[in-house]
């Protein structure tokens, strides 16, 4: 059960949050005055299409999942 549960973390929710953070780079460094910089606009963005991803998008996982442990779908 713990390699399947590994599994679905790294393919449904690690590697799409990386790729996501990868996109939309919304935190940035400006090492010559240090100051730490978060474009709430683009984080918003983000987070938006995290929700509809996991929503809607990963319906079809997301019942395939829970058929496999057991339940009803």
């Amino acid at each position: 059960m713990t390699g399947k549960i590994a599994l679905f973390l790294r393919v449904f929710i690690l590697l799409p949050a990386a790729g996501l953070l990868a996109a939309l780079p919304f935190i940035d460094l400006d090492r010559a005055a240090g100051v730490l910089a978060i474009d709430i606009n683009a984080a918003s963005m983000a987070l938006a299409a995290l929700i509809y991803g996991a929503g809607a998008g990963g319906t079809f996982a997301w019942s395939r999942w829970a058929k496999a442990l057991g339940g009803e779908t």
